[in-house]
Parts: structure tokens; C-alpha cells; sequence
């Protein structure tokens, strides 16, 4: 496994992690806020706030681990059908229409933060500043961006050296194959 690939799973891996626990205490805070609203009339003051801001976080932070997983949903029909090159043809275009996707919408992404940044934009309740956020959810798109075009390079060498085609991962000798049954990975 090269650095790279090394570094970006560790990473990716990790940024998940972390959405997924601010997805968890999000749904704690939810929780005792519908409990506190419906048995003591009392709701917590600023939860929606932080529901505004976080929820664009925890997505953008799972992004890049489920494309470095290739997790994504694929059909593979047609290319199943033409035999392994063309498969791997269709493999390079998908992932070349991936990558333009990915770094067109974090892309689109960085002119909105300059703008909540800009005019001091604040959540409602707990005048909290929005941009710290959605810089964050920006640079966690520019790493899926990344990632992706690893995974798009990953698939041109495949292609061209007529590696083998796998629906967990790509496996070639030049680059190693990311799936994390792999007794290569442990």
C-alpha cells in the first residue's frame, strides 16, 4: 500500500468517524429536546441551530471514506456484458463522471462560504458565525474531490495495464487493492 493510499484511508476513515459522532450527539441533543418539550414543556433553546450547521458537516465528512471504499451505488451491466475491457472502460468513464461531479460541487461550495463569511451570517438562536462550518464542509469536499481522483487515476492504470476488475476494489500489481477484507491491508 503506497503512502498516499495509507495516509488518505487513515484519514478518510477518521473524518467519518468524526461525522458519525457528531451525527450521534446530534440525535442525543434531538432526543432530550423532544423529551424535555413533550414532558416538561421545556424546550432546549438552540438545538435547531446546531442541527443547521452540523448536518452539512457529518455529510461532507463521510463523503470522502464511502468513495475511497467505492461504496458507491454502480451498475455494471453493460460493461459485465462486453467482457472485462470494456468494463474497465466503463469503470474509467464513471469515475472520471464522479470526479467531475465532486470538484464541481465543492467547487460551487466556496463562493457560498465566502459569502456566509462575508456578511457575518449567524445561526438564529445561538448567533453562532456560520462560515467556520461550511469552510469545513467545503474542505472535506475538496478531499473527496481527491480522493476521487485517485480512485480515477487508480482506474486508468488498471485500464491500460489490464488489471483485474473487482466489485470491492480494483486490484493491479502497480496499485494495491482497497478493500478491507484484503489480507494485504493488515
Amino acid at each position: 500500500m503506497s503512502s498516499i493510499d495509507r495516509i488518505t484511508r487513515y484519514a478518510t476513515r477518521w473524518l467519518a468517524l468524526l461525522g458519525f459522532g457528531g451525527l450521534l450527539v446530534l440525535a442525543i441533543m434531538t432526543a432530550i429536546d423532544v423529551l424535555s418539550r413533550s414532558l416538561l414543556s421545556a424546550p432546549i433553546h438552540g438545538v435547531n441551530d446546531v442541527s443547521s450547521v452540523v448536518m452539512a458537516v457529518v455529510i461532507a465528512s463521510c463523503i470522502p471514506a464511502s468513495l475511497y471504499d467505492r461504496s458507491n451505488i454502480s451498475v455494471e451491466i453493460l460493461g459485465s456484458m462486453g467482457g472485462p475491457s470494456l468494463e474497465r472502460v466503463f469503470r474509467v468513464f464513471a469515475s472520471l463522471v464522479v470526479l467531475i461531479f465532486m470538484s464541481l460541487m465543492a467547487w460551487y461550495f466556496v463562493p457560498y462560504t465566502e459569502e456566509t463569511y462575508r456578511t457575518a451570517r449567524q445561526t438564529w438562536v445561538l448567533a453562532w458565525p456560520v462560515w467556520p462550518w461550511w469552510a469545513a464542509a467545503t474542505a472535506f469536499l475538496f478531499l473527496a474531490a481527491f480522493v476521487q481522483l485517485l480512485n480515477f487515476i487508480n482506474d486508468i492504470i488498471v485500464m491500460v495495464t489490464g488489471g483485474r476488475v473487482d466489485p470491492q476494489g480494483v486490484e493491479t500489481k502497480l496499485v494495491p487493492s482497497r478493500n478491507p477484507n484484503s489480507e494485504s491491508d493488515a
